[in-house]
């Protein structure tokens, strides 16, 4: 599971700074950065930038039932070896104007089960097959960003947004394609189509709009985002409307401060109904599949979190620590899990799951020490916890940078809690996994 670290509630922003603007921002820091705290300089030269890293990643997933004695057989048990290749393209003009491609590539030893979907063009049905892939290749992100008179800050092409407060879950977001892992270190999120457009005003006021297109080529589909941002001097708060054609709107309110020595974090939401398409576990048929939205009903979304960083043996910032609640009202009151495993399966292969979205109440806590013992290692625990259904996944992540450019990371997994819920459905009860990446 990834770390997290603790960022300042009202950062200063006297100067522009488009990586800044359109950068994804991520609280929940990716293993590579959880040392690094160097910034990109922002330059006014034109250049050509290539950069990336090579990852050998190595894991063994263990099965509840083995390791609780219940069954001796180390079937269900895989060992999986992967090489993880990320390139970064960045291509840089005059009047901080550039482009950039990310690309990930995946080499899989045992291979990957993945389903693909076939539609009939005559008669429109779809047939699902699962086949064995060893490599894959993403362009995760491939944007152009400029501006107008750097009056006006324009992104457009593939790209992962930051849209919402919340420390881990963010309610708000409903442009992303993709949403943060909550057990891969290494986690690379796939980018949405579209334009975003940023206006600041002084240092106090911003405007920001988002036009998505995803992957449909009708243009109702269109997704429309805006929001506008004032910073006080201790706060920041934020208001906005996530709209489609085919959509209900969602209105969002954000805040962040710092009070009573923590950094608090507040992010609120409001739509009348869903648009996430759902089941009933009562009566839902997988011979039959009928699924629906939400609608003309109140549904309300909420997350709080607050936390700090400690001073530790005269080393500032060694300790953070921070804690977020998460209120889904749009969350299955129900188990879907526990239905029988035709449901289960149709849940979750027609994309009708979303993992740490599927109940109504989760509580994280995310814990980091710099310099643990040594100068160069890192130590993570974090907890991640379904309240509704009382399952949790309990990680650890050491990290350590033997060279500048050498990153060795252990990381373990813990799956935990009642049967058949959101975080033990799958049986699997510890993973484990040792990466050496190199970064060039």
């Amino acid at each position: 599971m990834f770390s997290i670290l603790s960022t300042c509630a009202y950062a200063q922003v006297d100067k522009i700074d488009e990586n800044q603007l359109f950068s994804e921002g991520e609280t929940v820091t990716p293993v590579e950065k959880v040392t690094d705290d160097k910034l990109q300089d922002s330059t006014d030269k034109e250049s050509v930038s290539f950069s990336g890293a090579i990852n050998s990643r190595n894991s063994y997933s263990m099965n509840r039932d083995w390791l609780t004695g219940n069954n001796a057989s180390t079937a269900q048990n895989n060992l999986n070896n992967q090489i993880q290749t990320n390139m970064l393209l960045e291509a840089r003009a005059r009047r901080s104007t550039k482009a950039v491609v990310n690309v990930v590539n995946n080499v899989y030893a045992q291979g990957r089960s993945e389903q693909r979907t076939f539609q009939d063009v005559t008669t429109g049905a779809t047939t699902r097959v699962n086949e064995t892939v060893y490599y894959d290749f993403r362009f995760t992100e491939a944007f152009v960003d400029t501006n107008i008179a750097r009056a006006v800050y324009f992104r457009a092409g593939k790209q992962v947004l930051v849209w919402g407060r919340g420390f881990f879950w963010n309610p708000s977001d409903v442009i992303n394609a993709e949403l943060r892992s909550a057990t891969d270190a290494f986690q690379f999120r796939e980018g949405t189509y579209g334009l975003r457009a940023h206006v600041p005003i002084g240092s106090s006021l911003n405007f920001y709009s988002f036009t998505g297109v995803g992957r449909s080529n009708r243009a109702e589909d269109m997704l429309q985002a805006f929001k506008a941002e004032v910073a006080f001097r201790r706060a920041e708060v934020a208001t906005g409307v996530i709209m489609g054609q085919r959509k209900v709107p969602t209105w969002l309110a954000e805040a962040s401060t710092r009070f009573l020595t923590l950094d608090w974090r507040a992010e609120v939401t409001y739509a009348y109904g869903d648009n996430a398409y759902r089941i009933d576990p009562n009566t839902f048929n997988p011979l039959l599949p009928v699924t629906y939205q939400l609608r003309e009903q109140h549904v309300f979304k909420g997350v709080l979190s607050f936390g700090r960083s400690f001073e530790v043996f005269d080393v500032a910032d060694r300790l953070g620590i921070n804690f977020e609640y998460f209120y889904n009202g749009a969350g299955y009151k129900e188990n879907v899990f526990e239905q029988n495993p035709l449901v289960r399966a149709y849940f979750v292969q027609n994309g009708l799951y979303r993992p740490n979205f599927y109940g109504m109440h989760y509580a994280g806590l995310f814990v980091t020490y710099a310099r643990f013992f040594v100068q160069d290692l890192t130590l993570g625990l974090n907890a991640l916890s379904n309240l509704s259904d009382k399952t949790m996944i309990l990680s650890q992540l050491f990290t350590y940078n033997p060279l500048f450019n050498l990153t060795l990371t252990w990381q373990n997994n813990i799956f935990t809690g009642r049967p058949n819920g959101e975080y033990t459905v799958s049986g699997l009860g510890w993973y484990t996994e040792f990466s050496a990446r190199v970064s060039f």
